[in-house]
């Protein structure tokens, strides 16, 4: 192992009972069990603490690992926070700001409460745009309205998640311009070194890894392995 090595970032998106046909969906037994085998032999960080570490050039604790959800449907609050919280893992939520205290996300108070309790939240864009399509001007209102509009709950945003994993060198440029630090895309491949803060790979979560060798696989570095790498455009 490197002494400084890309720690698997989790990308969850709905925890719920009923399964969504177009969002990925564990089940809050699932997630429990997901969580149970991290705290007890994996090291979960924040996703801050990541980056404050790849940006000094400090090593990680083998084994760590970063638990991140997309979009912010109110189940994070429901069946994942208590989850979180029991386990002591950090999390980091990007909220389709546009969406929040609309039926089905979360509200404000669900957000400042969790961010009470140690959750962390970032930028989903307004509105979950495809952001290669965006001009200009449209890729700065996206970033800097939605971290405005997340700090004006009290809470700090720092990082962002490019819907659907697109992006492009305009949209880093537009959210560093906004005063974020760093950004997510999905999993493109095995990792690089030194990992790119701007273009930090994930692995999306399913109903299937319930036990520690699932898990392992998925957070072992050669989950996605056969998936074409692509760069910002």
């Amino acid at each position: 192992m490197k002494p400084f090595w890309y720690p698997p970032i989790l990308a969850y998106h709905r925890v719920h009972p009923e399964v969504s046909p177009r969002t990925p969906t564990v089940s809050p037994e699932a997630f429990e069990k997901q969580m149970e085998i991290l705290a007890q032999r994996w090291k979960p960080i924040s996703l801050a603490t990541f980056v404050e570490n790849l940006e000094e050039g400090k090593p990680l604790l083998e084994r760590a690992v970063v638990v991140t959800f997309d979009d912010g449907t109110d189940d994070n609050f429901t069946h994942a926070f208590p989850v979180l919280a029991r386990h002591r893992i950090p999390a980091t939520i990007f909220l389709i700001v546009g969406q929040i205290g609309r039926p089905g996300y979360l509200s404000a108070d669900q957000i400042r409460q969790m961010a009470r309790g140690g959750v962390c939240f970032g930028s989903h864009a307004l509105d979950h745009e495809c952001l290669p399509s965006l001009s200009g001007p449209e890729l700065a209102r996206t970033f800097s309205e939605s971290k405005r509009k997340i700090e004006e709950l009290g809470i700090s945003s720092e990082f962002v998640s490019y819907p659907g994993g697109g992006f492009t060198a305009e949209a880093i440029e537009a959210a560093k311009a906004s005063g974020y630090r760093g950004g997510c895309t999905t999993n493109r491949g095995f990792r690089r070194f030194p990992p790119d803060r701007w273009a930090l790979r994930r692995i999306t979560m399913h109903e299937r890894a319930r036990t520690p060798a699932d898990l392992w696989l998925r957070c072992c570095g050669y989950y996605g392995l056969n998936r074409r790498l692509r760069a910002p455009s």
